[in-house]
């Protein structure tokens, strides 16, 4: 009796140990490629470990990577995991004396370079408030990986913004990124890349955090609008490029971290241009001109304005005329939309009435100068781009942007270049876009926000759908690739496909050529379906809309009276089912056939 109570308060003492809980922060992977990968994973004290990895989850083959955890560093370590065997599933755990941490995961290494694949990736940024559910419904889709835009946690005021003035300051902000319940289990399967953006970085430009403020005469009620400035240090602009490399397992291989934080990758038929938007950028305020006889500010942005400047420029000129893959990804933490001017120039009209826009408190002039620290508010760099792409005839370029704390899209007509512009992965609201197509009916014969900006759909556009969300990347082979906003409850907001190499194009004229714009459903339902053509195509009576599958068999109709204002609302409830359909529109003996790909 007596040797059966031992062994009971043995099992008792050391039944923890079986499944322990070493690691504090992490892990999380990035720095993905076809045979490695990169481990980052913090522990409460220095401590050496060994990450095993292994194809299967019981680990009866395994291969170990011995590893320590520096005090210096935090108590971090990132770990390099090589000798990998390409497009395979690994499982790892974490081993301290042996015995395996707790926190225990899986990754997918990349295809070769050049395989032509069905692959997933999730987009976002801006992670502010509490609610982190829609990292359990990106997990649900399984991607091959997230590309993170930036405001990963809101540093720049959650903590202070001088923070990056003190490195252990910067510790624990990259602590903090690691600490978000939903996501930090979403990392232990789904492996990142990051570039940070203003909120998560040391401000909006290389030289100062600026701000703008107002007053107003308690007299006349004339209000006064001004820039406000607070300078950046040698000192903040290193730590902030150090804390990315100390603790964040991304690409060790960065162009030049002296100008930002830019890097670019493969995967399979895909290649993906990380740009740093804000660390090289000219501050948005040179961009305005002010009079004082008439209390106005004008939008002037001075020759040389630049938002990534001449060598990052070069890098990704350089990289996109080289590049082999089907498909071009610019991922950076602010939108490129060129038509975003028209929201500059837009505000402009209220620059001097106080209001509130998607949760914002300002003037007009506010709103004005936040849109131009996006790339519209440096047209010189921005049309120099969209001009090398056209005069190099480079193909099948999208953009992936953050920033806005909304989730909207463009098929490239507007915006220049198809885009997808995730933003609202954590925030208070994402109705900017709604309210703005609101503010532009003010506006006599003012176009609509989702006429001239974001034609894909999105957060209150064509739908009273304001949830968090996140942007999902499908790509099929070299066949063509799906854009979509799906909210926390894993309803799709909207979709668009753009086609590889033909349909979609650089420029606004050669778009114009296309009569059908955007196919997307409506949620929540998801058995309505939105058919949008060029707002200016004029619909004849002889034309003819109608759905086939890929043997050309004609499966429903489409009748041409249900387009209003060139805009279709159909129930496809028991018409067109999960697969792959093409939709078909004739003009004077002219077919335009889309393929739509029915989730």
């Amino acid at each position: 009796m007596r040797f059966h109570f031992v062994v009971l308060l043995l099992i008792l003492l050391y039944a923890p140990l079986l499944r322990a809980q070493f690691i504090t922060h992490g892990p999380a992977i990035g720095g993905l490629t076809p045979h490695s990968a990169r481990m980052y994973l913090r522990t409460a004290w220095a401590q050496n470990f060994a990450v095993q990895l292994s194809q299967d989850s019981l680990f009866t083959q395994t291969r170990t990577y011995a590893a320590q955890t520096i005090a210096q560093n935090d108590t971090t370590a990132i770990v390099e995991l090589n000798l990998l065997q390409p497009n395979k599933r690994y499982f790892y755990r974490v081993l301290f004396n042996g015995v395996s941490d707790a926190k225990q995961g899986s990754f997918r290494t990349f295809p070769p370079d050049g395989n032509k694949g069905n692959y997933v990736f999730a987009t976002g940024s801006c992670q502010e408030t509490p609610n982190m559910k829609v990292f359990d419904v990106i997990t649900q889709h399984q991607p091959h990986l997230f590309l993170h835009t930036g405001d990963w946690t809101y540093p720049s005021y959650q903590l202070d913004n001088s923070y990056p003035a003190n490195y252990e300051t910067v510790k624990k902000a990259w602590r903090r990124h690691y600490e978000e319940l939903q996501m930090k289990e979403m990392l232990l399967t789904v492996p990142i890349d990051y570039v940070p953006d203003d909120d998560d970085g040391f401000g909006p430009t290389r030289d100062f955090w600026w701000g703008i403020g107002f007053t107003q005469d308690p007299v006349t009620q004339e209000v006064y609008n001004f820039f406000t400035h607070d300078t950046i240090t040698p000192i903040m602009r290193s730590n902030v490029m150090r804390g990315y490399t100390d603790f964040f397992p991304g690409y060790s291989q960065l162009p030049d971290t002296s100008i930002g934080l830019y890097h670019s990758f493969k995967m399979g038929n895909c290649e993906f241009f990380f740009l740093d938007t804000r660390s090289n950028a000219d501050v948005p305020t040179q961009a305005y001109t002010y009079d004082a006889q008439t209390n106005r500010w004008a939008f002037n942005p001075p020759p040389g304005h630049k938002i990534i400047g001449d060598k990052q420029m070069q890098w990704l000129k350089n990289g996109l005329q080289n590049s082999t893959a089907d498909w071009k990804f610019l991922v950076g933490g602010v939108p490129f939309n060129k038509n975003i001017r028209l929201l500059i120039n837009f505000a402009l009209n209220f620059q001097n009435i106080a209001l509130s826009i998607a949760g914002f408190e300002g003037t007009g002039f506010r709103l004005s100068a936040s849109f131009a620290g996006y790339w519209a508010g440096y047209p010189e760099e921005q049309n120099d781009l969209l001009n090398f792409i056209a005069q190099n005839d480079l193909k099948d370029v999208i953009v992936l942007s953050g920033d806005t704390h909304h989730n909207v899209m463009d098929n490239g007509e507007n915006a220049g270049l198809p885009e997808l512009n995730a933003s609202g992965l954590s925030v208070t609201g994402t109705n900017l876009a709604y309210f703005l197509d609101l503010f532009s009916n003010l506006i006599p014969n003012a176009p609509s926000v989702r006429n001239s900006i974001w034609n894909g759909g999105g957060n209150g556009l064509g739908n009273n759908n304001f949830k968090n969300a996140f942007g999902k990347v499908e790509v099929f082979q070299s066949d063509s690739v799906r854009l979509s906003v799906i909210d926390e409850d894993n309803a799709v907001i909207s979709y668009i496909t753009v086609p590889h190499s033909g349909k979609t194009q650089n420029t606004a004229a050669a778009a114009k050529t296309n009569i059908i714009e955007s196919i997307y459903p409506i949620p929540p339902t998801g058995g309505q379906l939105i058919i949008r053509l060029h707002h200016q195509h004029v619909i004849q009576p002889t034309d003819k809309c109608y759905f086939t599958d890929l043997s050309g068999k004609q499966i429903a109709s489409v009748p041409i009276s249900d387009f209003v204002f060139n805009t279709a609302e159909i129930n496809t409830q028991n018409t067109l089912l999960h697969g792959i359909y093409l939709l078909v529109y004739e003009h004077n003996g002219k077919k335009e056939t889309v393929k739509v790909l029915m989730p």
